[in-house]
């Protein structure tokens, strides 16, 4: 205080161009800040307006249109309904993991072995393990160890019985062990470099067959809110398959090549995928840990008609544990169920436990379950709780806070009625994508974030997966990266002028909608053009005292988007490579028209653009997508009314 009455004796002059300065600069920042909040709410309100344009298409760009469809549409909702979970009604298990001890559980023998309880005799496990070089089918179990209440066990999988006094068995159960391995640890530590990339994360990956985005939001509605929700994850809309099958579609995303170019085709069917320089290949070559599961040995995707790996593919393979689950008939309760234990719940455990045991250390895996989901449209339902305990484990328990999680399917439903119809044509070709980022990494890189929630609504494909995963591995933040020969890291933009020719999508597997012009005068235009007067109407109608209603003068212009003829008439795919047929057949019931038209109204010449939806089954026929736009001046037509909303349609009476 005495310092400021010091200057004000001393040096008055100086002190009032202080506060001249300080006094227009004040207002200066006001000024400036009304104009960033007036700019910002602008942006909002042109973000707002742009998510309404946008409304009724998944992707909506210059290279693609691609309709937002009802996952309950009138033409399938009579093949489409809720099966629940599936009750696995075997007796409870006996024995049980812990870590890597194995633990007889007496209370169990008492409550639900009631006639094994006096006459139990002895239990063992055995070992099983990969028997050959030259196969991926044949396993064998080690010598018998005997235990009585408990065991430490040192061996990744295991088949454990129990004998009656008879010495028969009347308990047979099998179990995993995640643990470290020597000869896997000590590469990692020779190999674990990050060769200049700017963040090191993990990358889990797990695949569902046969689920298309919209049986993911039917189906598996609890799992699917968690990823979106509570991890933040991105809904890949625009995500589309490249090829017929499960493998013809993995391949492109863990090699970043059709079948035909690995090169692979059909007379290499006793050939092992050995050579192949897949994903987990690359991530092992940088010091990580590395996983393969899958359940369901006998139609797994390396194996089905094909060979597999005749050396170990990856650090950690369940295979060996599915065919020896597979040959044990009497453990099956059911289809899906082994013992009192869901299938599915086999693979997603073993995976847990894999990314529980390396949280801290670097690690890749990719797991796919097929069984549930192959040969019924409504089993998937069956997963959602499974699915949803597994990422709330994952979440919980730390295993996501330096992991990219990538949840996804391959095609959608292949098979079945639903296949005639345009919904079912276009969910075979759009399976789900979603890809979950650690939260620090959103808030480290916002730039990416925002890229990420852009390309959500852009054409994506199994290439960009893989593309985009080797841009996790090599992580550099201002790097464009390229080094994928069909494939677009969704870490970068993907441009808005993107086709399926672009994206490597075949004609009869694109979903996106061809354009044509078309007469005005057509019947289903004029009736569009009536629809888009109706809408404005009816959002004036509460203010018709002041506002003329509207009437179309003439359709100014029309254009048609409509799905292409090789998707609408597509019948089936034959062979994967050599002699590849595709056959066409009857077009699909239910198939969507959209009309783009330009329209004039009186009394007020007004121009207005916007997009009809026909759907020739629905009692609301023509359908308004989104905002309607003028595209004249107004000037003082609708002075009348203070609607920000209503005055490109308001013509004062």
């Amino acid at each position: 205080m005495i310092e400021v009455c010091f200057r004000i004796q001393m040096a008055p002059r100086k002190l009032k161009t202080h506060f001249l300065r300080l006094f227009f600069g004040s207002i200066t920042i006001v000024a400036l800040l009304f104009v960033f909040r007036s700019q910002k709410h602008s942006e909002n309100k042109s973000k707002k307006n742009q998510r309404k344009k946008l409304e009724g298409y998944l992707v909506h760009t210059a290279g693609c249109k691609l309709p937002d469809v009802d996952p309950w549409d009138q033409s399938i909702t009579h093949m489409v309904r809720k099966t629940g979970p599936i009750k696995c009604r075997g007796p409870p298990a006996l024995t049980y993991m812990d870590k890597r001890r194995l633990v007889f559980n007496k209370k169990v023998l008492k409550n639900n072995y009631t006639a094994y309880a006096n006459y139990l005799s002895k239990c063992e496990y055995q070992a099983i393990i990969r028997n050959s070089e030259k196969s991926d089918n044949i396993i064998k179990y080690l010598k018998p160890v005997a235990f009585k209440d408990e065991a430490e066990v040192n061996d990744e999988f295991i088949r454990v019985r129990c004998y009656d006094k008879d010495n028969k068995v009347f308990y047979t159960n099998f179990h995993t062990i995640i643990f470290r391995k020597a000869k896997t640890e000590n590469r990692c530590r020779k190999k674990s470099k990050r060769n200049g990339a700017e963040e090191t994360m993990n990358v889990v990956m797990v695949g569902l067959d046969s689920v298309s985005r919209l049986n993911f939001i039917r189906q598996l509605p609890e799992t699917r809110k968690y990823l979106l929700q509570n991890l933040q994850g991105v809904e890949m809309l625009g995500y589309n398959k490249v090829a017929d099958n499960t493998f013809v579609n993995i391949v492109p995303m863990f090699a970043g090549k059709f079948a035909e170019n690995l090169p692979w085709n059909e007379t290499m069917s006793n050939i092992p995928f050995d050579k192949y320089n897949f994903l987990w290949k690359q991530f092992s070559n940088r010091g990580y840990r590395t996983l393969f599961a899958e359940d369901a040995p006998l139609i797994s995707i390396f194996n089905y008609v094909k060979s597999g790996f005749f050396k170990q593919p990856t650090d950690y393979y369940l295979r060996p544990y599915n065919l020896a689950i597979e040959r044990e008939k009497q453990v099956w309760s059911n289809k899906h169920c082994i013992g009192s234990k869901l299938e599915t719940n086999h693979v997603l455990d073993w995976l847990y436990d894999f990314t529980a045991e390396f949280k801290m250390d670097k690690h890749f895996s990719f797991s796919f379950i097929t069984r549930l989901t192959h040969d019924d449209l409504n089993k998937v339902g069956a997963a959602d709780e499974p699915h949803l305990r597994f990422l709330k484990n994952m979440h919980h328990g730390g295993s996501l806070n330096n992991t990219v999680l990538i949840y996804f399917s391959d095609h959608g439903f292949r098979f079945g009625n639903i296949r005639t119809t345009y919904i079912g044509k276009l969910e075979e070709r759009l399976p789900f994508m979603v890809l979950v980022f650690p939260p620090w990494f959103y808030k480290k890189y916002p730039e990416i974030s925002q890229t990420l929630q852009t390309n959500s609504g852009r054409l994506t494909t199994p290439f960009d997966i893989h593309a985009t995963v080797l841009d996790i591995m090599t992580f550099k933040r201002r790097y464009r990266w390229n080094n994928s020969e069909k494939g677009l890291s969704i870490l970068r933009t993907i441009p808005e002028t993107r086709t399926c020719e672009d994206a490597s999508i075949a004609p009869h597997w694109c979903t996106c909608q061809r354009t044509e012009k078309v007469n005005p005068s057509i019947d289903r235009v004029q009736s569009a053009a009536n629809a888009v007067i109706d809408s404005i109407n009816h959002d004036l109608y509460a203010h018709r005292a002041i506002c003329a209603p509207l009437r179309l003068a003439k359709v100014i212009d029309a254009y048609k988007l409509a799905p292409s003829e090789k998707v609408l008439t597509f019948h089936q795919s034959l062979n994967d490579v050599i002699d590849r047929k595709v056959f066409y057949g009857s077009r699909a019931k239910g198939s969507i028209e959209e009309y783009q038209v330009t329209v004039l109204a009186e009394p007020s010449n007004a121009l207005f653009e916007a997009t009809v939806r026909y759907i020739p089954q629905s009692d609301d026929k023509y359908r308004v997508l989104g905002d309607i736009s003028r595209i004249n001046l107004y000037g003082n037509q609708s002075k009348c009314i203070e609607n920000y909303r209503l005055k490109k349609f308001c013509y004062c009476n």
